[in-house]
């Protein structure tokens, strides 16, 4: 399965019914399974009428075929094949995978390398990958023979062959970005059949598409970070957008009262230690805010705020101050989305 390393931020709610009003209507149909190690909810506009069986299957074939892929628990997924090859010895591999990577490089040079594929040794390390989980962080020795083995620059893509080449002997971990493809991925599915009103939602990565009924829009939840319960904060609507939340607070270990986040710094081979406790990321391409969301995880809320600004993308900061939690926006986030967030009602 492809590795869930983020924390789940968003709540499922598809603004169902009790978020956004007691006002009496069909509710749309939700096609719901697992898949990555984590759940899949379809949620499918009033105005579609479809047949559930095949629309279902055609979702998970979609959502099989990514794992195929891009799996770092399957043995035989497209990428182990590619982590199990010499070093020098070129792979060809399939657009979508070839796709995902040369994103994922770009995103990763955009960045300075906050986010970085080839982190996956290190995500290992800290039991955070299919090694298995641990409970005491490792020593200074096995976290520097790791964070030699990191390096993004070391992966050459040839898209004139569409091949995939290590230069080092480098562990290639796309847990960071395909999640967010497969979102993508289900909704041009939907497209294809024709149901332009959908809101997917992979394991708390969103795309909403067209609208939940004739006049209503898709609308979801923004989660305070809060280890114990979900909490909502924000409820705000999808207009033909996705939205991925990553955070520190649910995916950890704690030793000697040291909390190890999920979230790993690909320069120190450390989990991240700062005051950011989740953020999320708006756009349209669904697969680039994924890895944007852990850009900014990296960064922290100061830092990725700025890098936010600089490069004009939506995202919201929640960080830790005091004792309890605050909140930035970025200046496209508040440009777009901030005059349609709603506190949720309490009852």
């Amino acid at each position: 399965m492809v590795q869930l390393k983020k924390a789940i931020l968003l709540v499922l709610a598809v603004c169902v019914v009790s978020a956004c009003g007691p006002r009496m209507e069909p509710a749309p149909k939700v096609l719901e399974g697992r898949i990555f190690g984590t759940f899949f909810q379809v949620s499918i506009g009033t105005q579609h009428e479809f047949d559930e069986d095949e629309i279902k299957s055609g979702v998970l074939a979609v959502l099989n075929e990514v794992d195929r892929q891009m799996s770092t628990y399957r043995d035989d997924s497209v990428l182990n094949e590619v982590n199990r090859a010499r070093v020098g010895e070129p792979v060809t591999v399939p657009a979508e995978l070839f796709y995902v990577l040369e994103l994922g490089y770009e995103i990763a040079e955009l960045s300075g390398g906050a986010f970085d594929f080839t982190i996956g040794g290190l995500v290992n390390l800290w039991g955070f990958g299919p090694e298995g989980r641990i409970t005491s962080a490792p020593d200074d020795d096995a976290l520097q023979r790791r964070l030699q083995e990191v390096g993004y620059r070391y992966v050459a893509l040839d898209a004139d062959n569409r091949s995939v080449t290590r230069h080092s002997d480098v562990f290639i971990d796309l847990s960071g970005i395909a999640k967010g493809y497969a979102v993508d991925a289900v909704s041009e599915y939907l497209l294809s059949q024709g149901i332009e009103n959908h809101l997917v939602n992979i394991g708390g990565d969103l795309k909403g598409l067209g609208m939940r009924s004739e006049d209503r829009a898709w609308h979801v939840g923004i989660e305070a970070p809060n280890d114990a319960q979900q909490i909502v904060r924000h409820i705000m609507p999808l207009y033909d957008i996705g939205m991925v939340g990553s955070g520190d607070y649910r995916n950890y270990f704690e030793e000697d009262g040291v909390r190890y986040s999920h979230t790993i710094n690909p320069t120190t081979g450390r989990p991240i230690a700062h005051r950011l406790a989740g953020v999320h990321v708006l756009g349209e391409n669904t697969t680039e805010i994924d890895a944007l969301a852990t850009v900014f995880m990296v960064l922290g809320e100061e830092v990725g705020l700025s890098f936010a600004n600089e490069h004009d993308i939506a995202a919201i900061f929640l960080y830790r101050a005091n004792g309890t939690f605050e909140s930035v926006m970025s200046d496209r986030f508040v440009r777009d989305h901030a005059d349609v967030m709603s506190v949720p009602e309490v009852r």
